[in-house]
């Protein structure tokens, strides 16, 4: 039984401190996600006209912010997925501005130009977003009363958490967004981070809560997307999405009170929605913010 043992232990003190290496550094792509860069470019929208600010959100931090007016004074915020920034919405912004409304695009915290320590996965995503609606309604071009939101993958899931405590947000659209933090990491932690889930996810995931000080249990959409009620919500979920599963999409629209819309895209992955039915996605998206906003 020594002779097992003896081994059995000096396997145990070499995994364990390889393993807390190996979570230290998934724990930093977790919450420091390499740049991305985009092929899409503001000079690829001519009929965007780009109005830069940064502004100061509620949790400390500056967020860089473009608005682009519109034909109407309603307006739709736009938030943009994990590790991404403000360019991946630009066709969103694109289409909706020629839909009429005025647009928001932001970098979110820790991407872009806007400031933060990490990303923190939607702990504090939702407040800089309900920052980023304080600056809409005190805009002069801005109608205070018809503010609607778009969000993807995280941005869909700060969007969701974000109309839920900010009744100002009169519209929701949550494209492929997570129903709670600890589900999707099991689901996407491969995807995103380039580690096998198990046993690196649980590591990560302890060692990044610890260095940003959340408790990612408690990030979770599905229990507070009822209070977004009686405002309009549409989600939109690819069904051959992996990333992000549709049964994310499915907890969210059982747990969301009336009215509510799901549209299931039935081709494409991970936010692909507007890639694969294009025009069909654009007319539906408009349609929803027009009626909502009227």
């Amino acid at each position: 039984m020594r002779r097992v043992a003896i081994p059995a232990a000096a396997l145990i003190s070499v995994l364990i401190p390889a393993l807390g290496v190996v979570g230290w550094m998934g724990s930093e792509t977790a919450i420091h996600p390499k740049p991305k860069v985009f092929a899409t470019r503001l000079a690829d929208y001519p009929d965007l006209h780009p109005q830069e600010a940064v502004i100061q959100s509620q949790t400390g931090i500056p967020i860089a912010t473009t608005f682009f007016p519109g034909e109407r004074r309603a307006t739709l915020v736009l938030s943009h997925g994990y590790g991404d920034n403000q360019a991946l919405m630009l066709p969103y912004a694109e289409f909706l501005h020629r839909a009429g409304f005025s647009v928001l695009v932001y970098d979110m915290r820790n991407r872009g130009r806007s400031g933060g320590d990490a990303v923190t996965l939607g702990a504090l995503e939702p407040l800089d977003l309900i920052s980023v609606v304080d600056y809409a309604v005190h805009r002069p071009d801005v109608d205070a009363g018809r503010i609607g939101a778009l969000g993807v993958s995280l941005g869909g899931s700060t969007t969701l958490l974000a109309a839920a405590r900010d009744a100002r947000i009169r519209a929701v659209v949550d494209d492929s967004g997570f129903s709670d933090a600890p589900r999707v990491i099991d689901s996407s932690f491969e995807h995103f981070i380039g580690l096998p889930a198990f046993p690196c996810a649980p590591i990560t995931i302890a060692i990044a809560s610890w260095r940003i000080g959340i408790d990612v249990q408690k990030i979770r959409p599905v229990d507070e997307v009822a209070h977004i009620s009686p405002r309009p919500l549409l989600i939109i979920h690819c069904t051959g999405d992996t990333v992000v599963p549709p049964p994310n999409s499915d907890r969210i629209f059982a747990a969301a009170g009336s009215p509510k819309q799901y549209w299931k895209i039935p081709t494409g992955g991970h936010i692909d929605g507007h890639k694969v039915a294009r025009q069909e996605y654009e007319r539906r998206v408009s349609e929803f913010f027009a009626q909502s906003l009227n």
